[in-house]
């Protein structure tokens, strides 16, 4: 796990369960990303989550999923210790098992952030699934795993159309996390265009110093390295609309083609051209 924010890497065919106890020991308290999806559900105790600007209060019974390449980050909540599941699955993992219907599903996971608060019945089928699957992929039950996973994707497809009452947004574990999670707001909605430290300090009436600090000691990583991860996840999104690379980067903001490619490959480890082209083989 470097620097960059980049948490894991999965083979395209991959599911990961894991289901265990955490303490502050085995906090994550930076910004990181997957490039693959997530759901984290937690089984006891409690979590903050940062997405999208906002903060999250997940307590016992509260399940949510993030799409592949969110910047997010969780914190200690109110008791120090817990027990969560969490399950990673690729794109094609998810195609593989659902074939025909695999397009809805993914509508789950390629929206904006999810969360629900699960009811007594649910919960309790949530960990069962869970606990099943996660032995299952240990024990090397490929097509279990598979039959298992294809039925919580389908209870969570259920659950979100039940209207499941929503956790509400929680206040800052911080007062400095406020404006930063501004900050994250501004960043996303202007992630087209060429920011500045300067420029975006002066919107929030802080100076560069200031900004550049705080921004660092909320988020773990630097202001300049979240833009470059915020603009390279829209790249990606870009060039799978049959955009050239020329026009993704032009689109972007960068000065150069050439600033673009480096950046792109610095945090994918392939370069936009390459990129595509395993991504999108018939293309």
């Amino acid at each position: 796990m470097g620097s960059t924010g980049f948490s894991r890497q999965m083979s395209s065919r991959m599911l990961e369960v894991q289901c265990n106890g955490y303490d502050p020991s085995s906090n994550m308290e930076r910004t990181h990303y997957h490039d693959c999806f997530e759901v984290y559900y937690q089984i006891s105790g409690d979590r903050y989550l940062l997405s999208n600007g906002k903060f999250t209060h997940l307590e016992a019974g509260d399940m949510l999923w993030i799409k592949s390449f969110d910047l997010h980050q969780s914190f200690q909540g109110q008791d120090p210790t817990g027990i969560r599941a969490v399950m990673y699955f690729s794109e094609e993992y998810l195609r593989e098992v659902f074939l025909e219907r695999a397009d809805e599903l993914l509508a789950l996971f390629t929206g904006p952030f999810r969360i629900m608060r699960l009811d007594s019945p649910q919960q309790r089928k949530a960990v069962e699934l869970l606990y099943e699957m996660e032995q299952a992929v240990g024990a090397g039950q490929d097509l279990y795993a598979r039959f298992v996973f294809g039925q919580l994707l389908l209870l969570l497809e259920a659950w979100s159309k039940a209207g499941i009452p929503l956790p509400r947004e929680a206040p800052s574990i911080d007062p400095k996390y406020d404006r930063i999670a501004g900050v994250l707001t501004y960043l996303k909605s202007h992630r087209s265009e060429k920011l500045r430290l300067e420029e975006v300090a002066r919107e929030f009436f802080v100076t560069p110093c200031y900004l550049s600090r705080t921004f660092k000691e909320c988020m773990g990583i630097t202001f300049v390295s979240y833009i470059n991860h915020l603009k390279i996840q829209r790249a990606k999104e870009l060039l799978g609309r049959e955009k050239s690379v020329t026009q993704v980067s032009m689109e972007l903001g960068y000065d150069t083609l050439t600033h673009f490619e480096r950046v792109f490959k610095n945090i994918t480890g392939l370069s936009p051209t390459a990129w595509k082209k395993q991504r999108f083989p018939g293309e």
